[in-house]
């Protein structure tokens, strides 16, 4: 499972097709032009996605998208 890949996937659908590229260090609100509502939904489909859920105290450390992803390997391979 490449979760980066996966990653990716979920923000071009979710932004129909205007993100196509990410990097680590690209910052979901700033770089994405997503607002607070737009990540907590976006949260939401990962949480979909992958059988997980991400506790609330976690989610002001999800701020770029290496933050998620490094959270995502975590939490889905153990």
């Amino acid at each position: 499972m490449n979760i980066q890949k996966d990653l990716l996937e979920i923000l071009s659908d979710y932004t129909d097709g205007k993100v196509t590229t990410a990097k680590a260090d690209d910052v979901l609100t700033a770089d994405f032009g997503l607002n607070s509502f737009e990540l907590f939904d976006l949260i939401c489909i990962i949480e979909e996605k992958y059988d997980i859920s991400i506790p609330d105290r976690v989610l002001p450390t999800l701020v770029t998208v290496g933050d998620l992803v490094h959270y995502l390997e975590a939490e889905v391979n153990g």
